[in-house]
């Protein structure tokens, strides 16, 4: 297992990590979940190598398994919400 592998894996522990290096010397990195989804991210050498690109790009990847991890209604239950008029304010 590679360093870079190794260390997603200890960020990433709720999931199986797996790392494929990129012509660019990058990597795709791919998490499964235990029950099944996956979520896949290229990372470019620059957003390896540099502290602070690496930092941010491990934030992203957070917020999106965050974002994947919660149910969003459907846009259908949404559309379907009672709409009603705003109230209206007067002035005296």
């Amino acid at each position: 297992m590679s360093l870079i592998q190794e260390k997603f894996t200890s960020l990433f522990s709720n999931y199986e990590v797996s790392t494929a290096p990129r012509p660019d010397g990058g990597i795709l990195l791919t998490l499964r979940s235990s029950d099944g989804k996956v979520f896949k991210r290229a990372l470019s050498y620059q957003q390896l190598h540099a502290g602070d690109q690496l930092s941010w790009a491990i934030s992203a990847i957070r917020r999106d398994l965050a974002e994947q991890a919660s149910e969003l209604p459907q846009i259908a239950m949404l559309q379907s919400q009672q709409r009603f008029a705003l109230p209206t304010y007067h002035s005296l």
